[in-house]
């Protein structure tokens, strides 16, 4: 039964030998080497090397019994400080990355000229990636066709509003045309325009970003895919789409 709880302890940064190894002796009590190596299934040295790993984290004990030594594992509450440190290690991360993306970003937009036409991006972090270098953009509006009960079986509200809090921060104006099944229509934000689409198939099959001279696309269908079209007629044929989709619908 304490095999379950083996990824919640992955989680807060135990290895995936390390969290066998603990969990192992939270069930016999106290054990040697060699009784952990048979029941968790790892070989004689791996466990001396997780024994010792897990004893500098506090997590496990270690005291003599006649010739033999044991091991035990000491409360779970300690699991706390693990957690802790976890954090302030993340926490020491975004500060550093923090201080030298400027230093990246600089090369990256360098290179702009060298980037494809065409991008593409794939799963729901590469969605998040595409939808995130949007807002990247030196743009005034956003327009944006989007299957609303879609988007929420991808990201979360957490996730949505994140997105929708950095557009406001930056000043983007966005016009939303949206499609939902059921309840009742969304109000604005700051800095934005709706109007609702109640047939599903007036849709174009994926969402569809119109900014500055490019065009995205989020498709979902078949696997999550993103493609990023950086090309002014092909923008300014999707905002002449959009236009008239939004004059219809007001």
């Amino acid at each position: 039964m304490l095999a379950n709880y083996k990824e919640s302890l992955k989680n807060i940064g135990l290895t995936d030998k390390e969290a066998n190894v603990y969990l192992t002796l939270l069930e016999l009590a106290s054990a040697t080497a060699d009784q952990v190596s048979k029941i968790a299934h790892l070989n004689r040295s791996t466990v001396y090397v997780k024994l010792e790993s897990l004893m500098q984290a506090g997590l496990v004990s270690t005291y003599k019994k006649g010739k033999k030594t044991f091991f035990r594992a000491e409360a779970p509450s300690n699991l706390e400080r693990i957690h802790e440190r976890k954090q302030k290690s993340l926490l020491a991360q975004k500060l550093e990355i923090e201080t030298f993306i400027p230093e990246l970003m600089k090369s990256f937009v360098s290179h702009d000229a060298d980037l494809p036409v065409v991008r593409l991006f794939e799963g729901k972090e590469g969605l998040a990636t595409m939808r995130n270098s949007i807002l990247e953009t030196d743009i005034s509006e956003l327009l944006l066709v989007t299957n609303y009960n879609v988007m929420t079986e991808i990201f979360s509200p957490k996730e949505l509003k994140t997105f929708t809090s950095k557009r406001e921060e930056l000043r983007i104006l966005s016009r939303i045309i949206y499609y939902l099944a059921e309840g009742d229509d969304f109000k604005p934000y700051k800095y934005q325009n709706l109007r609702r689409i109640t047939n599903e198939k007036t849709l174009l099959g994926a969402d569809v970003y119109v900014y500055g001279n490019s065009v995205s696309f989020a498709a979902v269908e078949d696997k999550i895919t993103g493609v990023t079209i950086e090309n002014a007629s092909i923008a300014a044929s999707m905002r002449t789409l959009f236009e008239q989709t939004w004059q219809k619908l007001s």
